[in-house]
């Protein structure tokens, strides 16, 4: 998987050591809440990840023709625009 390190969005910037990358979109608390087909062979997702520091989303490109995924941003939540549960736009 390639991921960027650092991103930011608005004025919160949030850190994902390279270490810690892989371990971000694995295990309890990660869930695809979005898909969008992009081109012929990639799928565009949307994932909360809840089970770390806080909750965040993560966009991510799932390349078949290349056997890839890319992290395109990740993101903390602004609570004025997800339900509560971070799921669903307001």
């Amino acid at each position: 998987m390639v991921a960027a390190e650092t991103v930011e969005h608005a004025t919160d910037v949030v850190t994902v050591h390279p270490a810690d990358q892989r371990g971000v979109l694995t295990g309890q608390g990660v869930e695809v809440i979005e898909e969008h087909t992009v081109g012929s062979a990639q799928l565009k997702e949307l994932v909360l990840v809840l089970d770390w520091t806080r909750p965040l989303h993560v966009v991510v490109i799932v390349d078949d023709a290349h056997g890839e995924e890319r992290v395109v941003t990740v993101y903390e939540l602004d609570p004025r625009l997800w339900s509560a549960d971070y799921r669903r736009r307001r």
